[in-house]
């Protein structure tokens, strides 16, 4: 299900002090990691952008790329500063919440699943940036259906998931991703024209490596 992200406020003076205090936190950390675009931060196609969940100073470079919509696929909320952001900039934020795959009894639905791609589908939304917390298993679950969409074929879209999840690429995130079944929406993928999407190849600096998956320890249920 759909849902706006919406911010509570109950305790204006703590929630301030709480937003200095992530801000200072935010501004020491980029001390040591440059400041630019979240980690795990990729170009899908032309304004469909993944990554990680951004921090404070990860949204000025963010506003660069004029977003209309952001997706976050995790029930962390956002700080102050991120609900300021939105508003200033008439960024439309929506919760998507995704099961992560660690528990073959515990999976996403489907109907889930489609929800996101059909905002992913519709043009009107973008530029779009869809996201997690760490940008690898959720994010590339969803980033893989849709590559279904596109027509990929198996090897390519597992190979792009492995980029983003490594070290810790998940079997079950395989089965889901290997299961999904992309006709549900094939009428509006046909419609859209999604088959033919590209990327503009401006961020493939920004990627991931990719590394060699067959070495030990790329598969793992552990947490992210």
């Amino acid at each position: 299900m759909t849902i706006p992200l919406l911010q509570q406020t109950p305790n204006r003076s703590h929630e301030e002090q709480t937003e200095t205090d992530y801000i200072k936190a935010s501004l020491v950390e980029s001390e040591r990691v440059q400041p630019g675009f979240p980690p795990n931060f990729g170009e899908v196609v032309k304004g469909v952008y993944r990554s990680s969940f951004p921090a404070a100073y990860n949204l000025r470079p963010l506003k660069h790329l004029g977003l209309k919509t952001i997706i976050t696929l995790v029930d962390e909320p956002y700080t102050p500063s991120h609900t300021s952001f939105f508003a200033e900039h008439g960024i439309k934020s929506i919760r998507i919440p995704v099961q992560a795959n660690k528990d073959p009894a515990i999976k996403t639905s489907p109907k889930t699943i489609n929800d996101i791609l059909e905002i992913l589908l519709n043009k009107a939304n973008h530029p779009i940036l869809i996201h997690c917390n760490k940008g690898k298993h959720r994010t590339g679950c969803v980033v893989a259906c849709f590559r279904k969409l596109q027509g990929w074929n198996l090897d390519d879209v597992t190979q792009e998931y492995h980029k983003y999840a490594w070290p810790k690429a998940r079997p079950l995130d395989l089965q889901y991703i290997e299961q999904f079944d992309n006709t549900a929406l094939g009428d509006l993928a046909l419609a859209s024209g999604v088959k033919s999407w590209r990327p503009t190849g401006k961020y493939t600096d920004l990627e991931p490596e990719s590394h060699d998956q067959s070495s030990p320890g790329s598969l793992t249920n552990g947490s992210c």
